[in-house]
């Protein structure tokens, strides 16, 4: 899957792409909603899963890479896999570069991702999660007309403490 938006190109995430995928990946500003700051061989592990064929199998991720138009640099990552297949809903993860933070690339690369999403694959559901805190999170899913479901207690461990999560979806219709 590729596609590209005013600003953005959104390809498939590549080894290529290790560097720049770490560098955002080991940072406390951009992880601390989601997890300890990567170490490199964590970051090239969990790159390469993503650089596998994609099969659309449950719990499988598309991994794709955010790049301006005039750099092939990954700024950030866009995720979408099956949590349940038979039921065809998805879940989406995003992140950026704390560099590119603020400027509305997230915007722009989620609502794309998210029509390509629900035009070129069999999905009727399309879910996300974020810590409660990460306002800028649950606002982007607002802004693209998700709406919040629920209100998962304890349901991240960041760091040393729990956190709660929301949870979101959007339906095809």
């Amino acid at each position: 899957m590729h596609f590209s938006t005013p600003r953005l190109a959104i390809r498939l995430i590549t080894a290529e792409d290790l560097q720049a995928s770490y560098e955002h990946r080991s940072c406390s500003l951009t992880s601390r909603y989601i997890g300890e700051p990567a170490t490199f061989e964590q970051a090239k592990a969990r790159l390469l899963e993503g650089c596998k064929p994609w099969l659309a199998e449950e719990h499988q991720r598309l991994a794709l890479a955010i790049t301006l138009h005039n750099s092939d640099k990954l700024i950030g990552e866009l995720m979408f896999k099956y949590v349940n297949k038979e039921s065809l809903i998805g879940e989406i993860g995003y992140r950026l570069h704390k560099d590119f933070i603020g400027q509305g690339y997230a915007f722009e690369a989620v609502d794309a991702f998210v029509k390509k999403l629900f035009e070129q694959l069999p999905v009727m559901k399309i879910i996300a999660l974020c810590a409660t805190e990460n306002t800028a999170s649950w606002r982007l899913m607002e802004k693209l007309g998700m709406q919040r479901e629920g209100h998962l207690r304890s349901h991240f461990k960041l760091g040393d403490e729990r956190a709660d999560a929301y949870y979101y979806g959007l339906c095809r219709d």
